[in-house]
């Protein structure tokens, strides 16, 4: 988990430093983009997902590689509270992991 985080913190600071990355409990994690809209994630979340995808953990005498589905979105006038987002997102991640994991689901 150590080495996803880092490796992904390393890409955000590459790009933005105002991009932050959360974890939301498990293996699990979320970015948060202030100011970009849905079309400005798009580069950076790329990065991210080629970054992590190509990433080999070593773990005893292992080699793990390592792999994440990923759910984006944007927050909407409709949204109520923080979680209409979150929740749209997590969607946006199940969806990822149901149809063939290592892939980018964008609302």
């Amino acid at each position: 988990m150590q080495e996803v985080a880092a490796t992904v913190t390393t890409v955000l600071a590459a790009n933005d430093e105002k991009v932050k990355l959360y974890r939301t409990g498990g293996e699990e994690f979320n970015v948060l983009f202030p100011g970009y809209d849905l079309a400005s994630t798009k580069v950076i979340v790329r990065q991210v997902f080629e970054a992590v995808n190509h990433l080999v953990v070593k773990y005893e005498d292992e080699e793990i590689n390592v792999s994440i589905s990923v759910g984006v979105s944007t927050l909407h006038q409709a949204d109520g509270s923080p979680i209409d987002l979150y929740n749209r997102v997590d969607q946006n991640l199940y969806f990822s992991k149901r149809h063939g994991w290592m892939r980018v689901t964008v609302e």
